[in-house]
Parts: structure tokens; sequence; C-alpha cells
């Protein structure tokens, strides 16, 4: 197939002879690519450097720098262009390191790199698409789509999402729920959860019983995500004299949202009991979830939040820290099975207090549901087995790849 299409476009013919010259393989070398994330993002990271316990790991994803080296991964910064409307620049780089490199697998993280990913596949490379979210769902909620068109968009792309993934040697899933939107994929798949490295280690601070409360929200802060609530019940609490801090790690989606937010902290005079940080690099999370006494989860039920585990409730669980968390039914059970926290209406302020408030008012039982998460963590909730499971599934491809060449020598 490849012999025709080069037939009909010269330039590619140029481009797959050179990679034939080089010998584009490596069975002990594979390429990690985002054009979306960031090169420290949590899943990404975290996979790429898994991988490198085995492999020979390149790393292309958004960052400041050309390169560096990071705990075995080499990894390969893209430009952070602000406009999506220049992310194909970044596409395209990301094409000219995979024809440079002699890589065995491409691990694509993006749902807009699946054209470059069949685009490998038509020079016989294998290919992995890592699914990171419900992606229908998504679109239905993204802010810089116009509203009456997101249906149509979404429609459209889960269609070829469907269709394209058949084509890729295997689906990662980072949650068991998106196993019925791939039934029909006959590509191998596995659900890979975004568990907490089991080697991060959270000693909270030792306070005495009077000291303030400290409130904990960690990851993007927008309207779905339930910002506005948290706000509102931080000021019901306040109100009521309990001496309370918040903490919201993350940055605002869209940016223009912070106005919305401290325009609300402003109303309700809350400037000394909130601080925001913005985007940290999740080597800094230790010391925010060190100082919090109570971690907060309370996202919209959207269909996508519903399928989801948050990894920020595994994350609270690592810290030692209780959770206070929305009442969708798969976080009641998992809170309620674990013992490791409470949950609330996210739409209701008061119901949001009410259980903070809970918490603030029995130590022993914040304490307790602490450490319940952290046990849970320990033995269970942790990214070792999933570990495992990522070696496990590039084995498989390799070695069916090194049995197609035995049989071809």
């Amino acid at each position: 197939m490849i012999f025709h299409v080069c037939n009909y476009f010269p330039e590619l013919r140029v481009i797959y002879l050179d990679i034939v010259r080089k010998g584009w393989e490596n069975e002990k070398k594979v390429c990690i690519m985002s054009s979306v994330h960031k090169w420290d993002d949590n899943r990404v990271f975290k996979e790429s450097s898994s991988l490198a316990k085995q492999y020979q790991v390149d790393l292309c994803a958004v960052g400041n720098f050309s390169y560096r080296r990071v705990q075995g991964v080499d990894v390969f910064g893209l430009p952070d262009l602000k406009k999506r409307y220049w992310r194909p620049v970044n596409w395209f780089r990301l094409f000219r390191h995979a024809i440079n490199a002699q890589v065995c697998v491409y691990h694509i993280h993006d749902p807009e790199l699946i054209p470059l990913g069949l685009i490998l596949k038509l020079f016989g490379r294998k290919v992995i698409y890592d699914v990171h979210e419900d992606y229908f769902d998504a679109i239905l909620h993204k802010y810089w789509l116009p509203k009456p068109a997101r249906r149509t968009i979404a429609v459209v792309f889960n269609a070829l999402e469907k269709i394209c993934s058949k084509y890729f040697d295997a689906v990662i899933l980072a949650e068991v729920a998106y196993n019925d939107s791939f039934q029909k994929t006959n590509s191998l798949k596995t659900d890979i959860l975004n568990y907490p490295l089991l080697t991060t280690h959270f000693e909270p601070v030792d306070k005495k019983n009077n000291q303030c409360i400290n409130l904990i929200y960690c990851g993007g802060l927008s309207a779905i995500r339930g910002a506005e609530q948290i706000i509102a019940s931080l000021a019901l609490l306040v109100k009521e004299g309990l001496s309370v801090h918040l903490y919201l790690v993350g940055p605002f989606l869209p940016q223009a949202y912070e106005a919305r937010i401290k325009q609300l902290i402003t109303g309700y005079q809350l400037q000394n009991h909130v601080t925001f940080t913005g985007r940290i690099p999740p080597s800094e999370l230790y010391h925010y979830y060190r100082q919090a006494d109570i971690g907060l989860a309370l996202l919209h039920p959207v269909e996508n939040y519903l399928k989801s585990q948050a990894t920020k409730l595994f994350e609270y669980m690592a810290a030692g820290i209780p959770i206070v968390a929305s009442d969708f039914p798969r976080w009641k059970a998992l809170l309620q099975d674990v013992g490791a926290g409470l949950t609330a209406n996210p739409y209701e302020p008061e119901s949001i207090a009410a259980k903070i408030k809970w918490l603030i008012n029995d130590p022993q039982l914040r304490l307790c549901m602490g450490r319940n998460g952290k046990q849970a963590y320990v033995e269970r909730f942790n990214w070792s087995s999933e570990e495992i499971k990522l070696l496990t599934l590039y084995g498989i491809l390799l070695r069916e790849e090194n049995r197609f060449s035995e049989i071809n020598k």
C-alpha cells in the first residue's frame, strides 16, 4: 500500500526512502508524543519514566527548552503555542522527530495526533493511542468551541476516533469505563489508571487544634469543576466564624475565568482566605499537600466526570488527608469503601460547607479518614500495578514484532 501512495506523492516517496535507508527501527527505543500536554504532565511523564526502566525513551511534549534528560528520559521540548491554530506547527515538529528517531513504538497522547499516528502506520510503525478522556462529552463542554456546533463536532469526532483506533496496535484507556466506547475496536486494549507513584510520600505538618484549617483544591479552575460553589461554601464557613484558608492549585480554564472568581472573592470579602498558585510543577504539590487538612473535589456531574475516578482523589489519599467530593455514584462508593471522605451535592454550597464543617469539628474523624486513605493508596491505589500493565503491553507488542521479524528472515 505504501508504495502506491508514494507513487502519487513523490515528496512522500523521498521521505519513505530516507526512512528505509536510516533503518528507522530500534527495538529498544520508544517515542512518547504530545502537542497538548506539558512534558511533566502527571500521566505523560509517569508513563515515560516507567518505560525508561526497560527502553530508551524519547518524550516530545510542550516545554520551554530544547532538550534535557530527566529520570532516564530524553525530553525534547516543543514551544508552548498559546493560540490553538498554531498547533499544527508542533505536529510537523513531531513528524520530523518521528522520521529522525529510530523507534519501535510511537505512543500518542492527544486526539489531534491521530492523523500523525495513521501516517506512521502507513510506514509500518507500531502506534499506541492513549485515551485520557471521554472526548465526546469533553467536546460538549469545550468553552472555546461555538455552542451550536459542539454536538455536531462531538458526534463526528467520536465516529472518526473509533474508526481510526482500529488501525492502531493498541489503545490505552485512562478509565475502566471507557471500555464501553471502544468495544468494536480490535486493537489491543488495556486500562491504565492514573494512580499516584508509590514513592510519593507526604508527611503532614503537625498542627494544634486552634490553628487555621487549610482546604485544598488541585486541578483546573472552571465553572464545571465547581470553582464558584467552592468559593460560596468557603464564605459560609467564614461567616460562621471558622478559621479556614483555601488553596486553589491550578490554572484558570479559560484564563478569563479568573476575573469571575476574583470578583466573587471580593464580593464575599475572602481576600485573606484564598491563595492562588496557578499551574505548578507536580514536584511542588508536596509543599501544599503536606499543609492541607481537607482535600476538595467538587466537579459537576457531566458525563466525562461521572465516568472517571479523578486523579486528585487518589492524590489526596496519598497525602493522608480526608476528602469532600461530589456525590457521584462511583465516587461515593469509592470513599465509603475506603472510609476516606464525605460527599456533597456539588451544586449546593450549603451541602459542601456542612460536610467541611463536620470534618473541621471532628479532628479524630479527619485523622481516621486520612489514615484510611493513606492505607488504601499504599495497598491498592498506586502506580506500581499500572506500571506492570504498561510494561506488559509493550512487551506483547514487541514480542509480536520480533516473531514477525524472525519469520521474514
